[in-house]
C-alpha cells in the first residue's frame, strides 16, 4: 500500500480551481458564439422541457428539468438550452477532486479532475446538452458521498449517497451500474460493508427510494415506456454475435476517454490482474475498480451481442480518472510523464474542437469536417423554405417521415413560425419515437405537405394516402458538398395500411 503524503510545495487545490474555472469560461464563451444548430436529441429534450413531468418518452425527467431551468431564465436560444452543460461537467470535476482528496490527497484529486475535464468525450458533452452530463455529475457525487461515508459513518453521509443515487436514476437508467459498484464494494471493501450493512444502508435506500417514487408512479401510469425504450436500444433479437461491433466500441473508447488515458486504464487493469502494480492490495483501488469494470465489460458484451454507442460506457470514467491519477502520482516519473502527455494531448484536441465550433462554416468545410456537422446546420433556412412552400400550397399540415426532421422543424418552427400542425408519420403503425406520438388526423390530411426524407419509406408512405402527388424537390445546401434533400408531395385522405408493429 502506498503513501498518502500530501505535497508541501504545491497548492493543488488552487491549481484545481484555476484549471477548472478556466475550462468552464472557455466552454461558456464557445457556447455563446457557436454556429451550430441544435441536434435532434437536444431539440427533443427542449420540447419535453416546455411541460414539466416526472418522466418522458425515452428518458427520465432530469434532462428536461435542467433545460427548463436555464430556458426559464435566459430564453430558448441554442446557447441557453446548452448553458448548464459545462457547469454540470465542472461540478463533476469538483466531486472527483474531493473524492480523490479524501481517498489520497489533493494531488491525486487534482489529477483525477484534470483527466476527467480534458476527456475528449467531456469536451464534446460540454458543448451540447445531454443526459450523460447530468448522470456523470450525480455518479461522481455518489462516489464522493461513498468516500465520506467510509470515513464518517453517519446518517447524513448515508442519506447524501442515497440522494445522489436517486438523482442519478432520474438522469439516466445507466445509474444501475453504480448499484453494481456498491454491491462489489460490499463484497471486497470491509469499510464500505461496515458502513452500509446497517441503519445507514437503510437510510441510503430510503433517500433514493423517496426521490424515485414519483418517477416510478409516472412510469406505472405510462406503461413503463421509458424503460421499454431503454430495453429496445439494446437491439437484442437481431443478428447476434458481432465482433466488428465489439472492436469498434472498444477502439471508440480511446476517443471518449482519450488515447493515452484509455491506454493507461487498460494497462493498469492488466497489471492489476497480474499483481504487477503497487496498488494490487490497496482497498481504495479495489473499491474504484468496482465502479470502473462493470459498465465497461457489460457494454463490451452488449456490443459483441448487438451494438453499442461509444458513450454507453461513460460511467466507467469518473472512477477511472481517480484511479489512473492516483497510479500516476505514486508511480514512476515516466508514468507521470505519460499521463501529463495524455492530458496535454486532450487539451490540444479540445482547443481544435472549440475552434471548429466558432469558426466560419467555410473554414470547417475546408478542413474536411463538414460531414461531422451536417446534422446541426441550416435548420433556420430549412424551416423558412418549408414554411414558404406550405403557405403557397395552402397546406393543412406538414408531415415528415423522420424524427430528426420533425424535431428540427419543431424547434426552429416554434413561436408561430409554423402555424399549421407538424406531424410525424408512423412507419410501423405504432409510435417508435416521441415525434410519432401525435397521430395524423383527418383534418391534417385534407391537403398535407409531405416531406419524404428517406427514399426507403416512400412506397409505404404513398400507400397510406388516398392521393399522393409529387410536387417537386427541396434541397438545402449544408456546405462542404453536403445537403439536406426532400422529395415533396401533396397528399390527402390518410388511410394507413395495417402494420404488425415492426418496421
Amino acid at each position: 500500500m502506498f503513501s498518502a503524503e500530501k505535497s508541501v510545495q504545491t497548492d493543488w487545490k488552487k491549481f484545481f480551481i484555476i484549471f477548472s474555472v478556466l475550462l468552464l469560461l472557455v466552454r461558456m464563451i464557445v457556447l455563446m458564439f457557436s454556429t451550430l444548430n441544435l441536434s435532434v436529441d437536444e431539440a427533443q429534450y427542449w420540447r419535453w422541457s416546455t411541460e414539466f413531468d416526472w418522466g418522458y418518452y425515452s428518458k427520465p425527467p432530469m434532462i428536461a428539468w435542467i433545460i427548463g431551468l436555464s430556458t426559464s431564465i435566459f430564453g430558448h436560444d441554442e446557447w441557453a438550452i446548452r448553458l448548464l452543460a459545462p457547469f454540470l461537467h465542472a461540478t463533476t470535476g469538483t466531486f472527483l477532486f474531493l473524492a480523490g482528496r479524501r481517498l489520497w490527497s489533493e494531488k491525486e484529486g487534482f489529477f483525477a479532475a484534470a483527466i476527467y475535464l480534458t476527456m475528449p468525450g467531456v469536451w464534446l458533452s460540454s458543448t451540447i446538452i445531454s443526459t450523460d452530463a447530468a448522470l456523470l455529475m450525480f455518479w461522481s457525487a455518489g462516489l464522493y458521498a461513498l468516500t465520506r461515508l467510509r470515513d464518517q459513518q453517519n446518517l447524513t453521509n448515508a442519506a447524501l449517497l442515497g440522494i445522489a443515487i436517486g438523482l442519478g436514476f432520474l438522469s439516466k437508467y445507466a445509474m444501475v451500474y453504480f448499484l453494481i459498484g456498491l454491491a462489489l464494494a460490499l463484497l471486497f471493501d470491509h469499510t464500505s460493508r461496515r458502513a452500509l450493512l446497517s441503519a445507514r444502508g437503510a437510510a441510503t435506500a430510503l433517500a433514493a427510494g423517496l426521490i424515485l417514487t414519483p418517477h416510478a408512479l409516472w412510469s406505472l401510469g405510462n406503461g413503463f415506456k421509458t424503460i421499454g425504450h431503454t430495453a429496445d436500444n439494446a437491439n437484442w433479437g437481431e443478428d447476434m454475435f458481432n465482433p466488428d461491433e465489439f472492436f469498434t466500441f472498444f477502439f471508440d473508447q480511446f476517443g471518449v476517454f482519450g488515447p493515452v488515458s484509455f491506454g493507461l486504464l487498460v494497462t493498469f487493469v492488466i497489471l492489476f490482474a497480474l499483481s504487477r502494480t503497487q496498488m494490487h492490495s490497496d482497498t481504495r483501488a479495489r473499491l474504484l475498480l468496482g465502479f470502473v469494470l462493470p459498465p465497461l465489460l457489460i457494454i463490451l458484451v452488449q456490443a459483441f451481442l448487438s451494438r453499442a454507442h461509444a458513450n454507453w460506457a461513460a460511467t466507467t470514467y469518473p472512477a477511472a480518472a481517480i484511479l489512473i491519477g492516483a497510479w500516476a502520482v505514486h508511480g514512476s516519473g515516466r508514468l507521470r510523464a505519460v499521463l501529463m502527455t495524455g492530458i496535454g494531448f486532450n487539451l490540444l484536441l479540445g482547443i481544435v474542437y472549440m475552434g471548429a465550433l466558432i469558426a466560419p462554416p467555410s473554414v470547417v468545410n475546408e478542413a474536411g469536417l463538414a460531414n461531422g456537422f451536417k446534422r446541426v446546420r441550416a435548420w433556420p433556412e430549412t424551416i423558412e423554405r418549408v414554411n414558404a412552400i406550405a403557405t403557397e400550397m395552402g397546406a393543412t399540415s406538414i408531415i415528415v417521415d423522420e424524427r430528426e426532421i420533425w424535431h428540427g422543424l419543431d424547434y426552429y418552427g416554434r413561436d408561430g413560425v409554423i402555424d399549421i400542425p407538424l406531424r410525424s408519420w408512423q412507419i410501423a403503425g405504432v409510435p417508435q419515437s416521441f415525434s410519432e406520438e401525435t397521430p395524423i388526423s383527418d383534418s391534417d390530411a385534407v391537403n398535407a405537405l409531405v416531406l419524404n426524407f428517406r427514399p426507403s419509406h416512400l412506397e409505404r408512405l404513398r400507400g397510406d394516402f388516398d392521393t399522393f402527388e409529387e410536387t417537386g424537390e427541396l434541397v438545402i445546401d449544408l456546405g462542404g458538398g453536403k445537403e439536406r434533400r426532400f422529395t415533396l408531395f401533396s397528399a390527402s385522405g390518410f388511410e394507413p395500411a395495417p402494420r404488425d408493429g415492426n418496421e
